[in-house]
């Protein structure tokens, strides 16, 4: 079985890009195939910040008073819209 290394780009223009460097010619359904790589793509961003009730269930509604929200660590969540 042959083995592939994957990329996944933001978008469709950069995947063609990259897969021209990379030499993935053959154009699939969704990805971009040859010389050992697939080079597919997503639209727009997968992944963004939490939303601030995620650091703490009292800033799910906002308060001038706990502005600015600057936690220890930064949280991320996968955006509903890429699942």
């Amino acid at each position: 079985m042959e083995q592939y290394q994957l990329v996944i780009a933001e978008k469709p223009s950069v995947a063609q890009a990259l897969a021209a460097v990379l030499g993935a010619k053959k154009k699939q359904d969704g990805y971009l195939e040859g010389n050992g790589w697939l080079v597919s793509w997503c639209v727009g961003h997968l992944v963004e910040l939490a939303q601030p009730e995620a650091y703490d269930e009292k800033y799910a509604k906002w308060r001038y008073d706990d502005l600015p929200i600057l936690p220890a660590s930064w949280k991320y969540q996968v955006r509903p819209s890429a699942i």
